[in-house]
């Protein structure tokens, strides 16, 4: 049976299978070496969405199996709204080599054995398709998978791939025509070595390559490119990082050890440029427009008019103080003219969750600003002018869509820790509804807005896609998608409970998402972890802080006795501008409180016991993991610090959106700069870092562990030499190493009676 005829009624029954109450003989313990491995029990989420131009078939990328290895699927709507979905491409997957490591080489490191490891973690990794662009006939794709352009037939179940290249170099970022040319072929644009090139596709083969642009150089490079509606001309984005400072980041997994040097800015420092330029198809000269007024000037977004006559590009300062909403007219000419339609001017602020698009006519540039209350959608007319409000109210914006049937937006409305869609009301910018589930939805809204699909996710639910039909306001979600294995129903997962508090630093309004143990009754006191500390973690959906994969750890560090608790500390989205901005130039100050805050409401509230506080976290959340240890002993008894920026002075360029430029700051880099109270030590410390890490220095965790051990304190390094800044993402053996370790140092300083 096809996949199409099974997809309904398979779609029903693991529905059925998931929903399905089990009695609590029936639910298996949370097993942490199950949780990671493969293939995933939750399976692999649905990602990438693009929509044929005829809105009536969607490609995605997604791997049934549970594996890393993405295939391309096409789900295709049928004439009663019903989605069918078929699997387009197979690629083979790489083979998984056995856990026994073969026998030494006889050389001093043992090779062999290191390159079967490699080969191994490589096999896992594989992503298999990374991306995929639909043809004007809505009729095939091109597929970008393992660094070359596949063609795919979108009408057939599984039908054999055709390879378009085989080159030593990869081809990425590939974009379609949007029209044919005259002779019937189709042109198809990517970068390659850094520069863009075009090729015809004539029937199933790719016909004349030629390079469009001469940018490639050290660090330097095309970054982006668009079509523009006729299908004559291209928008390129050259970044060019050739300002950026060499630095080491040693290598000890070599034969002999190696200092691989790399790009990397930190505060105060040159960093990255970019221009953006017009290319006719058929090649020539580069035509540079003069959208930057400072050669470090950050692109926050760009997009043709439907019409193709103009562009819209959004552009800011590198601290995001001064932003510029610029129209390009004449697009189609030689002599282009750039005049900007929005500024604004704001030395308080600290974020840059800005979207900028054209309004379906044309007629009108939409983009989004917290220039009152919050994040909200605002209209200017293309020609320039006064800007209205699209979307007014005491919640956020966090995206929008724009077309044909009206402005679509995501947003908190109603309850700020979860994410709808909504459809503006024309006229009277009132919101109607079109996802109702509690959660978190993300919806790929169609071309001509007839259609969504959501990608959604919840406490206790992984995510999947759902198709929507985004002229009712009633209409059933119909699943695309059923990315859990089976046996994921067989396992009880916690859902939050979510709760407010008063800061106790300044009485502001605090959101928070709390774990109780499947033990805990009311009256009883159990130790509690805050964590993973970071912003933005009160979230309904699934994993609270998706960007690591904490609902394993979770409900492993659950079922030990643990609470947990994760609130949205100062900077934190969603929640009003005046909240945002609360942490301008304070990294662990202000946000520190805030976490102190919710230890003294969960002790208020008799769930926590006061002298059994841990926290945790990774990246920024280590910093506020470390600063809460050094700064408040009395509170936090143990703490693990995932790959913490303990000196904000080697933090990332972007930083300075916050904490502005050091040399101006330096009593503010020092406050904020964890290592600057390491003395205040008082409980356990476990620092998790990996050697590769380009994005937080290793060198600050050495560092720090020296300083500490030289003052006597308790700290201890686990060191993961393969890793980079992503420790828990970057292969399963690793994750399950890490969290095993941390579930055990949270045993041993929490669970034991003070």
């Amino acid at each position: 049976m096809s996949a199409r005829g099974r997809l309904p009624r398979l779609a029903r029954v693991l529905l059925g299978v998931l929903a399905a109450p089990l009695s609590a003989q029936d639910r298996l313990p949370a097993d942490l070496e199950r949780f990671y491995s493969a293939p995933s029990l939750v399976g692999t989420p649905p990602r990438a969405v693009t929509w044929a131009p005829d809105s009536r078939r969607a490609a995605f990328l997604w791997a049934e199996d549970g594996s890393n290895t993405l295939d391309a699927y096409v789900v295709a709507i049928g004439a009663a709204g019903v989605p069918e979905r078929r699997r387009l491409t197979a690629l083979p997957r790489a083979t998984v080599p056995a856990a026994t490591a073969p026998a030494p080489d006889g050389s001093p490191l043992g090779y062999t054995m290191w390159r079967a490891q490699r080969a191994a973690l490589a096999a896992e990794l594989d992503n298999g398709v990374s991306a995929l662009a639909w043809l004007p006939d809505a009729s095939r794709l091109v597929a970008t998978a393992r660094g070359d352009l596949w063609l795919v037939d979108a009408t057939v179940t599984a039908p054999p791939a055709r390879r378009l290249t085989a080159t030593r170099e990869s081809e990425s970022r590939v974009v379609i025509a949007p029209r044919r040319a005259l002779d019937g072929a189709t042109l198809v644009a990517f970068v390659r070595n850094g520069d863009a090139h075009v090729a015809r596709l004539v029937g199933d083969s790719l016909h004349e390559a030629r390079r469009l642009t001469t940018l490639s150089r050290e660090a330097a490079g095309v970054e982006a490119i668009t079509w523009s509606p006729d299908g004559q001309r291209l928008l390129i984005v050259d970044v060019d990082r050739s300002a950026i400072r060499l630095r080491g980041i040693p290598d000890y997994l070599g034969e002999e050890t190696a200092m691989p040097m790399v790009r990397r800015a930190m505060p105060g420092e040159p960093s990255e440029m970019r221009r953006v330029g017009l290319v006719d198809a058929n090649g020539g000269e580069v035509r540079w427009l003069p959208v930057t007024t400072d050669r470090f000037d950050v692109l926050h977004g760009v997009q043709w008019s439907p019409d193709g006559r103009r562009i819209v590009l959004d552009v800011s300062d590198v601290f995001v103080k001064h932003r510029r909403v610029l129209v390009v007219d004449g697009a189609d000419t030689d002599t282009p003219d750039v005049q900007p339609v929005v500024v604004e001017r704001d030395s308080a602020n600290v974020s840059a969750e800005w979207q900028v698009a054209w309004s379906a006519d044309g007629r009108r540039v939409l983009f989004t600003s917290d220039r009152e209350t919050d994040y909200h959608v605002w209209s200017v007319p293309a020609g320039g002018g006064t800007p209205v409000p699209v979307t007014r109210g005491a919640w956020a914006v966090f995206g929008f869509a724009a077309s044909a049937r009206g402005v679509f937006v995501t947003a908190n409305a109603g309850r700020a820790e979860e994410r709808h869609v909504w459809r503006v009301a024309s006229g009277t910018g009132s919101l109607v509804p079109m996802t109702r589930q509690p959660g978190t939805h993300t919806v790929s809204v169609s071309p001509d807005g007839r259609w969504g699909l959501d990608l959604f996710s919840s406490d206790t639910i992984p995510p999947d896609l759902h198709l929507l039909d985004l002229t009712r306001a009633d209409a059933t979600p119909q699943r695309v998608t059923t990315s859990p294995r089976p046996e994921f129903a067989r396992y009880r997962f916690a859902p939050a409970r979510y709760v407010q508090f008063a800061s106790r630093a300044d009485g502001a309004t605090l959101h928070a998402r709390l774990l109780l143990p499947p033990t805990w009754r009311p009256g009883t006191r159990v130790p509690l972890i805050m964590g993973s500390a970071y912003s933005n973690t009160a979230r309904n959906q699934w994993g609270g802080r998706n960007a690591h994969p904490l609902w394993g750890l979770d409900q492993v560090l659950l079922e030990q006795g643990f609470a947990i608790l994760a609130v949205d500390v100062a900077g934190s989205s969603g929640h009003g501008t005046a909240f945002r901005r609360r942490i301008r130039l304070d990294y662990g100050g202000i946000d520190v409180e805030d976490l102190h805050s919710a230890v003294e409401w969960a002790v208020r509230e008799g769930i926590a016991d006061s002298a059994r506080v841990g926290i945790w976290g990774s990246s920024y959340g280590g910093l506020l993991t470390t600063m809460s240890l050094f700064t408040k002993p009395q509170v936090y008894r143990a703490g693990i610090a995932g790959a913490p920026a303990t000196n904000v002075w080697h933090a990332l360029t972007g930083e300075q959106r916050v904490m502005l430029r050091p040399q101006e700051h330096m009593d503010a880099y020092a406050r904020a700069s964890s290592h600057t109270k390491a003395d205040g030590l008082r409980g356990s410390l476990m620092l998790i870092h990996g050697m590769r890490d380009a994005v937080v220095l290793y060198k600050d965790s050495a560092w720090l562990t020296q300083y500490l051990l030289q003052l006597g304190k308790d700290v201890e390094l686990l060191t993961l030499p393969d890793a980079g800044h992503g420790w828990d993402l970057e292969g399963l053996a690793q994750t399950r190493f890490a969290f095993r370790r941390m579930v055990a140092f949270f045993r041993r300083t929490l669970l034991a009676n003070p």
